[in-house]
């Protein structure tokens, strides 16, 4: 039971997805108003069932019959023909829609014939309407251009043809154009359909057919539909228009396509990563490739905007500040620069005893500098050895204090710009100072440009063992 559904439903599918195949030939067919024009038939399908097909036109005003029924067995083709027969139409040339059709399905195939009409009395008794006519234009149109049509129109008989109307029809192109032929004549019309030239590119047929009014009726002859293409062009265009201020650039980047089809472009600017900290735009830049990218997806003829900003004034204003501080230093230092050292020259038990404390003195301005008094603290534990030589500048006053320590004194009348003076003393412990003794600043004062001024040394630490 299994097996007969499986092979059921292959049956099933394999019919509802057949497809079959038509062959009309030939496609053109002159024939007289009282006549039909008959058309062989190739008819074939790839089911695995026998087929039933129909065929008709959706044009009411032609009579479309099989030769035989459309009756296709699985796996064969059926060689039949389609007679066509004019039912209420004017001489003239005509694209005749046919269609054929599965029975029970969806499934049609379309084929155009083209069947020029004539009248069935000889041309010595009457001159009906009988225009020719050939169509040519590029195949390739630039929308920009518009397109040019050339229009080969043949008058096949001794009439005079006052009104002759051309029609155009495509799916861009909707144009009626009128003119006259004398009789027998030959004319080459140029006609210029303009179109939008954002156009999209796609192929497109020309539809092209000619009416002659006459009285209560019209003959129309239909050429046969020319094919062509609208070509694509076009870029986005990129417009630059910078604004300079002090330190700051603002760009204003306008993107347009141009083209007559949907692009999409990336704008980018170089910029390594320091000169990105002072950029800033909008839309937002994606960092891509060290570039600074923005992307749009612009239709024809749309616009993008991108604001973009270099400013460059936070680093002025850094550089401002970092000159002034250091311009105020120089300026506001002190022009006395003061070193104080002390180096271990006794010991006694392990513990330091006796100290060489140099003071060193610089005038490191292009100033003179007078009246210039360096004051020392010796600590209360220690005190000064009473020992100088020729060569060094003694001590202009030692002064003990009971509390606080001894004060050591040197007056120096001037310095000259960059003059290196340098003070030395000795001092020796009460006791012995085990591991390190720290000892206090020394301070000076002087004066400069007339204004009393005063700076101090570092605090040496001296350490032993």
């Amino acid at each position: 039971m299994r097996r007969v559904l499986f092979v059921v439903m292959f049956l099933v599918l394999a019919i509802s997805v057949s497809a079959f195949d038509v062959v009309l030939f030939p496609k053109e067919r002159t024939i007289k108003l009282n006549e039909s024009a008959v058309f062989d038939v190739d008819l074939s399908h790839d089911s695995a069932v026998e087929e039933v097909f129909e065929v008709f036109s959706t044009d009411v005003t032609w009579d479309v019959r099989p030769g035989s029924v459309l009756r296709v067995p699985a796996g064969k083709a059926l060689k039949t023909n389609v007679s066509i027969r004019p039912l209420n139409v004017n001489p003239g040339a005509y694209n005749l829609p046919i269609t054929f059709k599965k029975v029970g399905s969806a499934d049609s195939v379309r084929e155009m014939v083209y069947i020029e009409l004539i009248s069935p009395y000889a041309p010595e008794a009457e001159y009906l309407p009988a225009v020719r006519g050939v169509a040519t234009i590029d195949q390739q149109i630039d929308p920009r251009k518009g397109v040019v049509l050339k229009l080969s129109l043949e008058n096949q008989n001794r009439r005079l043809l006052d009104k002759v109307e051309v029609k155009v029809r495509s799916k861009i192109i909707n144009k009626d154009y009128s003119t006259s032929l004398g009789a027998l004549e030959k004319k080459t019309l140029t006609f210029i359909a303009e179109i939008d030239a954002r156009t999209p590119p796609h192929k497109d047929a020309l539809q092209i057919s000619i009416v002659v009014p006459e009285q209560e009726r019209a003959f129309q002859f239909d050429l046969l539909p020319v094919q062509y293409e609208i070509t694509s062009y076009g870029t986005v265009l990129p417009q630059v228009d910078a604004k300079r201020e002090f330190l700051k650039r603002t760009e204003n980047v306008v993107l347009t396509n141009d083209a007559n089809r949907k692009l999409s472009h990336v704008y980018r600017v170089p910029a390594w990563f320091v000169k990105r900290w002072f950029v800033s735009s909008n839309p937002e830049f994606v960092v891509q490739d060290g570039d600074m990218t923005w992307e749009f997806a612009l239709e024809p003829g749309q616009q993008a905007t991108i604001t973009i900003v270099y400013n460059y004034r936070p680093l002025f204003w850094i550089f401002l500040i970092v000159a002034v501080v250091v311009g105020a230093y120089y300026l506001f230092r002190s022009p006395i620069l003061v070193r104080k050292r002390a180096r271990v020259v006794g010991t006694h038990e392990g513990g330091i005893s006796e100290l060489k404390v140099v003071i060193e003195l610089i005038n490191r301005s292009n100033k003179h500098v007078r009246h210039v008094k360096v004051l020392d603290l010796v600590p209360h534990l220690a005190e000064v050895v009473h020992e100088f030589r020729d060569t060094i500048l003694a001590p202009t006053k030692i002064t003990p204090h009971e509390t606080r320590g001894t004060l050591v004194r040197w007056d120096i009348d001037a310095m000259d710009a960059k003059e290196h003076r340098i003070l030395l003393y000795r001092i020796r412990t009460k006791l012995g100072v085990l591991g390190g003794l720290s000892l206090p600043v020394a301070g000076v004062h002087f004066v400069v440009d007339g204004h009393e001024r005063e700076t101090s040394s570092n605090k040496p630490e001296v350490r032993h063992g």
